[in-house]
């Protein structure tokens, strides 16, 4: 018995540095083969931008087109909830607790001509279904907070839409998303500081995974814009987004190596968005921003962030982007293969509930990289949970090829 065990630790062992070595392989050679030609440049792309939303047209806002977007987000589950108390003790969500979530949204208190401010988001900021810090559950072995929408970043310019009952919560507007956000999060400015703040052109971008300022460690994403104060030998001097006793805007100084950002966004280019790309690999998956980390569709924002390019925040609306986009769902296997050996590299590849980046065709097979929870491999299931490099032919729970769920190709072009 002992010579099996170790004989089968061995073989484990042997294999966890080849599956490694197989997907850098395969993002090596994707990244060897890609253009550096320009695909757009920054005309282009801010055109491209305009597909997402104008936070600045909230100023124009109506009760009832307020009361429509609270209650698009702020919706009571019709499948059970359970709510977190502690590490492994969990309360079934009841009418009571649904009510008290309803009353803190304070409707009664919406004028037929809002108020609306504006503001930039100061901390690595969850976006929530309800002005709640609780987390919420679909089984109490899941690890999905069903609360959570997404995560905002420092220095996203928001619009203030409402505030909550309990006066700690505000219903905020960004460019792609809404929801609700802690008050203490967000320091109040006017328009005329975002729109300065978007037209600067002497700024920095975070171009790694994860950063943090040196000495303040605030946290930082893939895609966080920061104004240029100064350029040293290693690092920069930066502006930080900092909320004063009366919830205004101040701001400090931030320092970031440069080791970490860009002076300006990187060019947008198909190398480029593939090595920014190898730099999620392993990477945890975090849904809606959970531990720090990124969801399927939220890692392919902060991959374009980096060069200038806004995409929606959920795969079904990314998958509405125009004008590249082509639909595929009618295909069969072997007209989805043939289509995908003429597609870019660096394309966005979508099937319902889920986007992946094409790597292109390699070593006659077609390969993407995405963040997964998990997938099955020749029957077996595989609980991945991270970013990962793959063939479209792995399969989801139904036994289904990845390549025969392709329903829409996007490549991000003029």
């Amino acid at each position: 018995m002992k010579k099996l065990f170790t004989a089968i630790f061995s073989i484990t062992l042997l294999f966890i540095p080849i599956f490694g070595s197989c997907s850098t392989q395969i993002i090596n050679e994707s990244i060897r083969l890609a253009s550096e030609q320009l695909i757009m440049d920054a005309d282009s792309i801010l055109k491209w931008n305009k597909q997402n939303d104008d936070i600045y047209s909230a100023k124009n806002l109506s009760k009832e087109t307020l009361l429509a977007k609270i209650n698009a987000i702020s919706i009571i589950p019709t499948s059970k909830r359970y709510i977190k108390i502690s590490d492994g003790l969990y309360k079934e969500a009841d009418p009571a607790y649904y009510s008290h979530l309803i009353n803190n949204i304070n409707f009664d208190v919406i004028a037929d001509t809002p108020d609306i401010r504006y503001g930039f988001i100061t901390k690595r900021t969850p976006l929530k279904t309800f002005p709640s810090k609780d987390e919420a559950f679909s089984s109490t072995s899941s690890a999905h907070d069903r609360f959570l929408e997404s995560t905002l970043y420092p220095f996203e310019p928001v619009a203030i839409l409402h505030e909550s009952s309990d006066g700690e919560w505000i219903f905020i507007k960004m460019y792609n998303y809404e929801g609700w956000v802690l008050k203490d999060n967000v320091a109040e400015t006017s328009i005329d500081v975002l729109r300065l703040y978007e037209d600067n052109d002497k700024f920095v971008v975070i171009s790694v995974p994860k950063a943090f300022t040196s000495y303040s460690m605030t946290e930082l994403d893939m895609g966080c814009l920061f104004p240029l104060v100064n350029e040293h030998d290693n690092y920069y001097t930066v502006l930080c987004p900092k909320r004063d006793y009366n919830g205004k805007l101040c701001f400090s100084f931030g320092y970031i190596s440069k080791q970490d950002a860009n002076i300006g966004y990187l060019q947008y280019t198909q190398k480029n968005i593939l090595i920014q790309a190898a730099k999620f690999i392993n990477e945890p998956y975090g849904w809606g921003g959970m531990n720090g980390y990124r969801d399927c569709s939220a890692l392919m924002m902060d991959i374009y962030r980096s060069m200038g390019i806004k995409l929606k925040r959920n795969t079904d609306q990314q998958e509405l982007m125009s004008p590249y986009s082509l639909n595929v769902r009618s295909l069969t296997k072997d007209e989805k293969e043939n289509v995908l050996i003429k597609q870019l590299a660096g394309s966005l590849l979508f099937m319902d509930g889920h986007v992946m980046l094409y790597l292109g065709y390699i070593e006659n097979k077609p390969y993407i990289l995405h963040d997964v929870t998990g997938y099955y491999h020749e029957g077996i299931y595989v609980n991945a949970n991270k970013v990962t490099v793959n063939d479209l032919y792995i399969e989801n729970s139904q036994g289904s090829e990845y390549i025969t769920l392709l329903s829409t190709f996007l490549l991000i072009s003029e």
